[in-house]
């Protein structure tokens, strides 16, 4: 079994990362719920907005959080922001649209990783990258 080290307020080497999706398509959730899983992480919750992403980091305690940047509501970098005042060592992986202004942003919320969603291949070399203590940030969509 493989032991991946996190950046949790613990300090401690967690073997399956539990990760929280969030994303206001539900479709989007399921896909990456079974790709995460393939890779033997766990998904520990899915939700479709940013008041419901604060609330699941709470009650759920994620190791990671994928979340979508555009949402009804409250946008992925707002929900971020107030999710990083209350765990700030949670790590964070943004998915968007190719943008340099939204990676500036992120980095500014303490986002530590983004992802386009055109390049969806990505996502996990991405999280693999947040969990060794790496940012990632690549919104190219190749």
């Amino acid at each position: 079994m493989r032991v991946v080290l996190t950046l949790r307020s613990d300090d401690r080497p967690v073997a399956l990362p539990r990760i929280l999706i969030v994303d206001d398509y539900a479709e989007l959730r399921t896909a990456l719920r079974r790709r995460l899983t393939a890779e033997n992480w766990e998904v520990c919750g899915d939700v479709g907005d940013g008041p419901e992403a604060i609330e699941a980091a709470r009650r759920l305690s994620p190791d990671l959080i994928v979340m979508d940047l555009c949402m009804p509501g409250m946008t992925g970098l707002e929900a971020a922001r107030k999710i990083r005042e209350e765990f700030p060592a949670m790590l964070i992986m943004l998915m968007t649209t190719p943008d340099d202004d939204v990676e500036e942003a992120a980095r500014g919320a303490g986002i530590r990783g983004t992802v386009s969603k055109m390049a969806m291949n990505k996502m996990v070399t991405g999280l693999h990258a947040l969990l060794r203590g790496e940012e990632f940030h690549e919104l190219s969509d190749r």
